[in-house]
């Protein structure tokens, strides 16, 4: 059963009550959901030997866009038979303004499985309008492509028209049409002005994204900082990223293909080029904790601000108490309902620098010893003048009673 909002807000107070997280909670950031800024999904299931194709809406009780349901009616014509033997899955990926671009999984293997492909793309380009794009997806090893996956798999992808690029809503921001995003959008647009409002950067800071799939935050922020890199290891983040980055009107823009890790910021921040403040935003995947060793190297790196966007508590916990050894301390958390109706929630934490010593980790105390040693004795070396000393013999008790 998928909690109900009231029920998350009492899971988040209940986790922060019990690990005894520090600071007040603020206020909620989500906005309200709409089908047409939605990813859907047709997927074929079995019920005993049948094949059923069924419609997955991103959230319960959102009501399927008109253009899912018309490709849903023409799925059940007969002459698509063979089409539908070979079919998988159909995935609908939201451009923000009521079009969607299709990814159809779907395992062509002779002749009459393609011509029944190229029926049902000629459908499209006549009768959908609202749909800009159509590309054909083949997984290798087999299985269901899923944008939020974290299963290695060899994607294979050819258009059939359209783009490889998907807008992001009316940002001016793109990212490649296998590219993860939320499959719930609305709140996931005015994101990078929440963080704005969080951090309120200066000119001359730096910011630095890390999982940045699309880097569509950075890319959103870059106008608002002096420089600004993302990282992710994914080839489609890449392609996203690095047409982001020609596209930037700032032109500060720099994608690096790669691993979370802590070799990499021990080399990248090393060089004399790359100091700076900087701004860290890590939005860990789902039930993802860092590799070990990245909590000190990027302490070592010493940024400005780290933001840590986590939908585990679990990790959440264990990751603050990390920092917290590091000398970084809980400035604010800010839980975000990015996808209503889903059941999922994330919370964005600010961690700064612990300057003045409040965790017991000043860094200009940290690297002393923390055994307790007796002072020693100082043994001066330097000649003194003798010193008189007067002594008055004191009587004793029989010889003051006589």
């Amino acid at each position: 059963m998928i909690p109900t909002f009231e029920d998350i807000k009492q899971q988040l107070t209940a986790w922060a009550e019990t690990e005894k997280i520090p600071g007040k909670i603020q206020a909620w950031f989500t906005a309200e959901a709409s089908e047409e800024n939605s990813d859907w999904r047709i997927l074929k299931t079995y019920r005993g030997e049948h094949e059923v194709f069924t419609i997955e809406a991103p959230a319960a009780d959102m009501k399927a866009p008109e253009i899912v349901g018309r490709i849903m009616e023409q799925l059940k014509k007969e002459h698509l038979h063979i089409f539908k033997k070979a079919l998988r899955q159909i995935w609908f990926r939201a451009a923000g303004d009521g079009r969607f671009a299709l990814l159809i999984q779907i395992n062509l293997k002779g002749r009459n499985s393609a011509h029944g492909y190229k029926t049902f793309v000629d459908f499209l380009e006549r009768n959908c309008p609202e749909v800009i794009s159509c590309h054909h997806i083949q997984c290798m090893p087999d299985g269901l492509f899923d944008p939020a996956s974290a299963v290695a798999m060899r994607v294979e992808t050819k258009a059939a028209f359209g783009s490889d690029f998907l807008p992001i809503g009316d940002t001016g921001i793109q990212m490649h049409v296998m590219d993860w995003s939320p499959r719930i959008k609305d709140a996931w647009y005015d994101l990078p002005k929440r963080i704005e409002s969080a951090i309120h950067p200066h000119p001359e800071d730096c910011f630095f994204e890390f999982y940045s799939g699309s880097s569509f935050v950075s890319a959103a922020l870059s106008g608002l900082f002096k420089r600004v890199d993302s990282l992710d290891c994914r080839e489609f983040a890449m392609i996203s990223s690095r047409l982001n980055a020609r596209n930037a009107i700032s032109e500060n823009m720099k994608f690096h293909r790669g691993h979370v890790e802590a070799e990499f910021f021990n080399k990248f921040f090393n060089k004399p080029e790359n100091e700076g403040r900087w701004t860290f935003y890590l939005n860990l995947p789902t039930d993802e904790t860092l590799a070990t060793g990245v909590e000190q190297a990027i302490a070592s790196a010493r940024p400005e601000r780290i933001l840590l966007q986590i939908g585990n508590l679990e990790v959440a916990g264990k990751e603050i108490k990390r920092f917290r050894s590091e000398g970084y301390m809980l400035r604010k958390s800010i839980p975000l309902y990015l996808e209503p109706g889903s059941g999922k929630f994330e919370v964005l934490f600010l961690l700064v620098p612990d300057r003045a010593g409040i965790l017991g980790l000043n860094p200009a105390n940290k690297a002393r010893s923390r055994n307790v040693q007796r002072p020693q004795e100082r043994v001066s070396t330097a000649k003194t003048a003798q010193k008189t000393i007067f002594r008055q013999d004191v009587p004793t008790f029989k010889q003051r009673k006589g």
